[in-house]
């Protein structure tokens, strides 16, 4: 067997990209298209995408990457990253790839003044995040779940509820007004926002957003997923316009026949007693998410508290 020890590391370089998705189907038996690897880890408007190879010889054995990500921790801009994509080819699997690729990934990271990364780990790969790679674990996040039979609300949406297929200027001054409400949530202007949703080549989402004369004061983005529509993410400035996003998402789900609406919300946020009061309730699946620390000073211990974090699916590089 070849030892690890035997093969090379390096950043993935242009022309990487064909070894690359080989070594996705040899992975995971199902195929990754070139556009959305490049969309993730080159198009990212936080930055490029920080990726590291194991090879043996020109044959491709193992990737790691992360995607950068801008978070606001008690109002700081903080460059992170998003760990993703971890892959190990069968034949060199047990070799402790995954941690060797993870660590150089790290001290490039720590090198450009990135602080932390932040993720969630599946459950072949959580285990050793927390041992090898001394990962916390913040949380368990549940699905929040409403079947729509049990929905004791009304479908009416409010007028101000509009259905949109991109974002504009107007977003940016709305993620200013509500990054100040929260004590760390990831990035949301409007480039950020037209990546991950609009110019997304894998997934299809719809926009529905809060207007009230010329001002956003909301947002909420769902996904069709088998007969489910999922929240993938939801940002508004009061609870009011919370609920009636949700109200507009409800409505939507009714005309579309889907069976449940799912969505990641903390149990802290108010919003949460609110949909519990309308028959919302957690379910499977239930996803790990943690953290590392990177070397620069963070507030105590703000990142490794679930309270302090927004989260949505969205945040996630599965939904």
């Amino acid at each position: 067997m070849t030892r690890s020890s035997a093969l090379t590391f390096r950043a993935a370089q242009s022309g990487d990209e064909q070894a690359i998705l080989d070594l996705f189907g040899a992975s995971f038996e199902r195929h990754l298209p070139e556009e959305v690897w490049r969309w993730r880890f080159l198009h990212c408007p936080a930055g490029p995408g920080i990726v590291e190879l194991a090879l043996d010889g020109d044959r491709l054995a193992a990737h790691y990457a992360v995607t950068p990500v801008r978070l606001s921790i008690d109002g700081l801009d903080i460059l992170a990253g998003l760990s993703g994509t971890t892959m190990t080819h069968p034949d060199y699997r047990g070799l402790g790839l995954f941690p060797l690729l993870a660590e150089r990934t790290y001290q490039r990271m720590e090198a450009s003044g990135m602080a932390c990364v932040f993720g969630f780990p599946n459950t072949g790969s959580h285990r050793g995040f927390v041992k090898d790679l001394r990962w916390s674990d913040i949380y368990e996040v549940p699905t929040f779940s409403l079947p729509i039979d049990s929905s004791r609300t009304s479908d009416e949406a409010s007028t101000h509820i509009r259905e949109i297929d991109h974002f504009d200027a107007r977003f940016d001054d709305l993620w200013e007004r509500a990054r100040k409400l929260h004590r760390v949530i990831a990035c949301r202007n409007q480039a950020s926002l037209d990546w991950r949703y609009v110019a997304n080549p894998q997934s299809a989402y719809r926009i529905l957003a809060y207007c009230a004369g010329d001002a956003v004061s909301g947002y909420a983005v769902v996904k069709s997923y088998q007969q489910r529509l999922q929240i993938v993410d939801l940002c508004a400035l009061e609870i009011d316009v919370e609920k009636e996003l949700v109200k507009g998402v409800l409505a939507l789900a009714r005309q579309l026949s889907a069976q449940v609406v799912d969505l990641w919300l903390s149990v802290h946020r108010p919003l949460h007693r609110e949909l519990e009061r309308i028959g919302f309730s957690n379910s499977a699946p239930v996803t790990y998410f943690g953290a590392r620390r990177l070397g620069q000073d963070l507030s105590g211990g703000t990142i490794e508290d679930w309270r302090n974090w927004v989260l949505t699916m969205g945040d996630s590089d599965v939904y």
